[in-house]
């Protein structure tokens, strides 16, 4: 679990300087990086041997001008080519569909209501660029 969350931090690293520019994602974070949420599932100690350890993200405050394709060009090398995880990437766009937002988040935190694994959600992982939210 540990290396995971260092592996992820690797991540997000990367993915803050290849979309906002390593500059200004380190001197404005609050503005300049995108929302992640992270959810680290199935960390607990089980005899369920399909599940894996993986980690489901929720994204949002990127730049305008990213193109759906473009991000998930970035995504694939920074966690696959850069934060050396595995190549089993699904990607959805979820837009400002309110329903299917709700159903991920269920989704990703499911272990934390079925199994009572609150540290499912991935705090040191999470980003949240307040400010950001407050430019509009």
């Amino acid at each position: 679990v540990e290396r995971a969350k260092q592996d992820c931090r690797h991540f997000r690293n990367c993915l803050n300087k290849e979309l906002f520019g390593g500059s200004l994602s380190r001197r404005k974070p609050l503005l300049y990086q995108p929302l992640i949420i992270a959810t680290l599932e199935g960390a607990l100690v089980n005899s369920d041997r399909d599940l894996t350890l993986h980690y489901n993200f929720s994204f949002g405050n990127l730049p305008q001008d990213t193109t759906d394709a473009e991000f998930q060009r970035k995504f694939r090398e920074c966690w696959v080519d850069r934060a050396k995880q595995r190549d089993n990437i699904w990607h959805d766009v979820i837009g400002g569909d309110v329903k299917k937002a709700e159903g991920w988040l269920g989704y990703s935190l499911k272990e934390a209501e079925t199994r009572g694994n609150v540290a499912v959600w991935d705090f040191e992982n999470t980003q949240i660029p307040y400010a950001a939210f407050d430019a509009d």
